[in-house]
Formats: C-alpha cells, structure tokens, sequence
C-alpha cells in the first residue's frame, strides 16, 4: 500500500510539477513583459486618481443628492455611523469590514465641512459619499495602470481613464452613498496586481492579488465571484500551455481564502467568523431579492444599457422602452459594450496575438458571463450589481487601443484619440446634467420628513409604501434613529412580502399585506398610503416586476385595490399621500 501511495504522489507530481521545477520557476512570469516603465505610470496613474477624486468630491457638495439612483447607502449609515461614534458595531454579513472601515474613515472628516445645504443631525451619509469619491478616483487611477500596462500609450490610457471614470455607474456609484465602491476599487487593484504577477512573476504580486480580492469579498461579497471566475479563465488559458498552472491556481485560490481569514481574524477577533461565512453570507439566500423570472432579462438589458450612458436604476423596466432619451443612452452604451466584447474574442481566437491580451480577453469575458448570471439572479438593473461584470467594457477598450490603435500612424493615432477623448468628455458630461437634475433632493429630503413627521404623527399613524421610496431611508435615518422594530410597526411596504418570500404568489402576497394592514385598523391606528391608490393599477403593476413577474404583480395590485377604498388626499413635498379605509365602513 505504501509503495502504491508513494508511486501515486510521485506521478501526481512530476504531472504538475516536471523535473528541474524550482520556486523561482513556479511563480516566474507567464507573459512577455509590458514595454512601459511600471514606476513612470504609477505617478501618472497618482495624478489622475488625485484630479478624478476632487471633481467627484465637488459634485457630491453641488449636486447634495448622496442617493443618486438608490438609497442603499442610506440604509447603511446608521451601521457606519455606530462603528464611527462607538456603539454595538453592527456587521453587515455581505460587507463585513465595510462598517468598520468606513467608520473609522469617518472620524477623519470633520462634521463642520459637510454642514452645507440643510444642516443634518448626523452626516455620516456624506462623509460616505466623499469617501466613494476618493476610493472612486483611486478606482481610475487603477484603470490608468493596467491600460498604460498594456498600450503603452499615456494618451490612450489617459482617455480610457476618463472613459472609466464618467461612465454612468462609476459616476453615480463614487458620489452617491452607496457601499460598492470600495471593494469594486480593491478588485481593480487585485486586478492590476494579478496581471503584474502574470507579466513580471515572483511571489510578492501573486500575495498582493489575493489579499487584494480578500479585501475586496469582505467590504462587498458579491465582487468575489465574478472576480474568481475571471482570474480561473486565465488559468484554465494558461493551463492549455503548462500542467503546472492547475497547481498554481490551486495555490493562489488557496492563499485567497487563508487571507480573507486571517483578515477577518485579525480586525475583529471577537466575533469568531469562520472561512464559510466570509465565502457564503446569509446575503447569498436573500429571500425574494433573488430567483429567476422573464422580467429580469429585461432589467439586465437595462442594467448593461445604463452603465456606460444614462445611469439610472429603473424600477419599471417598460420606461426605458417608452423614454426616448433614455433608450438612446441605452443604445450608445451597447455598442460600446458589443465593440469591446467583440475585441476581447477576436483578441482570444488568435492565438498568433499578444499572449498577455488574449489573458486580458479571457478575464474580461469570464467576468462579464459570471457577473451578469449574478446579477440576473439578483438584481440586475441595480447600478452596484453592474459595475464590476461591466468592467468588461473597460477591458476591451484596452485590447482595442492595444490591438488596433498602437499599430495606425502617428498623426492617426492621435487624431484618433483625440475625438475619443472628446467624446468620453462628452459622455461624462451628459451623465453628470442628468444627475444634476435632482440637486439639492438631500436637502429638500430633510426638509420633507419634518412635514411628514407632523402631518403623520409616528405614534397615531401607519404609512403604506411601496417600499423603493428614497423618503423612506430618510424618515428611518432620523425620524426612527435608525429603530428597525418601531419602524416596520409604523411603516408598511407593498414590496415586502415579495422581497422577503422567495417565490410567494401574488394571492398570498396579498393576504400578507391585507392581514397588517387590517391589524392596524384593529389598533385604532389611521392608515395613509403613499402608493398603489396613488397611481393608477397600471402604474402599479410595472413597479413590482422587479421582484416578481407582471402576472401576480397584477393579482396583487388589483387585489389590494378592491380590498381598500380612500378618503382624503394630501398633495406633500413626497408626493401625494391618502387615507386609507375598509371598503366596506365599520358598523356604528
């Protein structure tokens, strides 16, 4: 037996592992190394990240909207600012470190700077938000290496740079408050790293990588996947060339996971967080948000359509069909998307090519396929789901300017990159006139949910909504302090039952809600609705279909209604808001 496990490894190794294999060969460079200097790029990578972080800071204090396209990071303020003022230090089990992180950063801005507009009791969602700019600026800095790493070129890499960072869902994710930022910019470092790796070898980028992604999985979970399916394709790629990269993938992946623990042991000692958890959260089975339905396909054709142009987050999918503007936006950003997909394939097919592209190709490719059956699994319209699989776009830009722009003539070439230049200004320019169409919405905010407050006392009365509502991050933030179980005492959402029952009908939706609603009226609490008796049924129906697909989207709506009747009508800074009645009025 011994002698048949000994000749067992011994033929497992000289598989893997061929005669003459020291560690310096292991981990020696995969690729021919870039023509460009890494020293030169990183202080112009310096340069831009500085420039890209301050214009975003200054549209975060002008436009004084930190929910741009969604309320998510609203949502988490309160866990940062209990990690920045001292307090139960909450954990959120997608994002463990990021309370931490972005709590202890916010101790480092003062609160008297970001008193602008209306003053706010607490200013921690802003202090985010100038925190995404600064983590969003590094983000093309990053983007600035790997292209320059690739082209050669300050000016091709200058301009993709810029296409990076006004692309609508990089713009809208660094000066919102949302919580995705970090951890997308520590995939681009894992990025840049792992590419060094490929192209410089040795030990220290190899590390660098997967402490990187670690970083990455534990300030947001749902980078992980698409990122490790992105670094397997080139392994597999790397692997049809030698035996030994299945030993050395299997070794990177393994050093991944050892630092995600050792991280995660080192932060927060105390909490006991074991490999598993960090690998598959409790976020994974997010009840209703995930699951497949024929709806979904639509929003993922609108959440790859938004990303580079337009940059909304739609909460009815037949609006981007029907606004003209925006199926244009939807449009320009295809193509792009088509162009730079289709360079990565061709870029891969030709095995004559640059080998170092058709690795770039590979994990661009491998992250979008990956990252989009994610996000349609989940939510894909949402701008958070959508920018890491997206990053494909990027990447093919960069095989582009590598392939076919390194090789025109010089006045070409220039004239070339110019008018992209122009356009990718354009571009960031358009993104930004539509966002600030809504400046100032944190300050009017504010000011709205102390009218709410008083035309709906918190003690006497239940508000229906629909639940997407920005108003409703707000009033829990500083109407509630962030209270989870007075709040949903006093605050119905229509989209609950769906968000929190995976696969529930629209019938048994409905008698969930009805069932709250009617204790309410029991209690002798008033009952005013913000939706559905709002809109008409129609409208209604296409808001739900992002968590549930039209036909008990309908049942729903339409039950709900007949159940119900309305009484007075109150026109708010919110919207429109009514009283809520039993159809049939209770006996005298």
């Amino acid at each position: 037996m011994e002698n048949l496990i000994t000749a067992s490894l011994s033929r497992a190794r000289n598989i893997f592992l061929p005669r003459g294999t020291t560690l310096t060969s292991l981990f020696g460079p995969a690729v021919e190394p870039p023509q460009s200097e890494l020293k030169q790029c990183l202080s112009l990578a310096l340069v831009i990240a500085i420039l890209t972080a301050m214009a975003y800071i200054s549209l975060v204090v002008t436009i004084d909207n930190t929910n741009l396209g969604t309320t998510n990071g609203l949502w988490k303020a309160p866990t940062v600012a209990a990690w920045e003022h001292g307090g139960s230090f909450p954990i959120d089990s997608g994002g463990i470190l990021y309370g931490d992180l972005y709590g202890h950063l916010a101790r480092l801005i003062p609160d008297s700077l970001l008193q602008y507009g209306t003053p706010a009791p607490d200013v921690t969602f802003r202090k985010m938000a100038i925190l995404n700019a600064l983590f969003g600026g590094l983000a093309s800095g990053l983007v600035f290496v790997l292209a320059f790493r690739f082209t050669n070129s300050r000016w091709i890499s200058a301009v993709i740079s810029i296409v990076h960072a006004g692309a609508g869902f990089v713009l809208l994710n660094s000066i919102n408050s949302e919580d995705i930022v970090p951890a997308y910019t520590c995939f681009l470092a894992a990025t840049v790293c792992f590419f060094e790796f490929l192209h410089l070898g040795g030990t220290l980028w190899f590390s660098l990588s997967a402490l990187l992604l670690a970083l990455a999985t534990l300030l947001h979970w749902t980078v992980m996947a698409p990122a490790l399916a992105a670094i397997g394709a080139v392994y597999a790629l790397l692997l049809m060339e030698r035996r030994v990269y299945a030993l050395i993938g299997a070794a990177w992946l393994f050093l991944f996971s050892v630092c995600a623990q050792v991280v995660v042991l080192a932060v927060l000692p105390r909490q006991h967080i074991p490999i598993w958890v960090v690998l598959h959260p409790a976020k994974a089975d997010a009840a209703g948000w995930v699951g497949l339905f024929r709806e979904k396909f639509w929003y993922l054709l609108i959440g790859t359509g938004n990303y580079l142009s337009g940059a909304n987050n739609l909460t009815d999918y037949r609006i981007a069909f029907e606004n003209r503007s925006i199926l244009h936006s939807m449009i320009l950003s295809w193509a792009v998307l088509v162009i730079a997909l289709a360079a990565c394939a061709v870029a891969l097919a030709r095995r004559r090519g640059s080998p170092g592209l058709r690795l770039l190709a590979a994990f661009a490719i491998a992250l979008f396929l990956a990252g989009e059956a994610g996000a349609v699994y989940s939510q894909p319209q949402d701008p958070q789901m959508q920018i890491e699989p997206m990053f494909a776009t990027i990447s093919g830009l960069v095989v582009l300017g590598a392939r076919k722009l390194g090789r025109t003539g010089v006045l070409w070439r220039g004239s070339i990159v110019a008018a992209l230049g122009v356009l990718a200004a354009a571009n960031g320019e358009w993104n930004i006139h539509l966002m600030r169409e809504s400046q100032g919405l944190d300050s009017r905010s504010l000011d709205a949910i102390k009218e709410l407050d008083s035309l709906f006392p918190r003690k006497s009365t239940v508000i229906v909504c629909h639940g997407f509502e920005g108003w409703t991050a707000w009033q829990y933030n500083f109407l509630w302090r962030g209270d989870s179980e007075g709040w949903l005492q006093r605050s119905f959402h229509l989209a609950r039952p769906f968000t929190t029952n995976r696969g529930i009908s629209g019938v048994d939706a409905a008698a969930m809600m009805s069932k709250q609603i009617d204790a309410a009226f029991a209690k002798g609490l008033r009952v005013v609705a913000a939706a559905m008796w709002t809109t008409t049924a129609d409208e209604s129906v296409g808001t739900f279909t992002t968590v549930t697909d039209e036909a008990d989207a309908r049942i729903y709506v339409n039950t709900l209604r007949k159940k119900y009747r309305t009484g007075a009508r109150w026109n708010t800074k919110l919207g429109p808001f009514v009283d809520l009645l039993p159809m049939e009025p209770a006996p005298s």
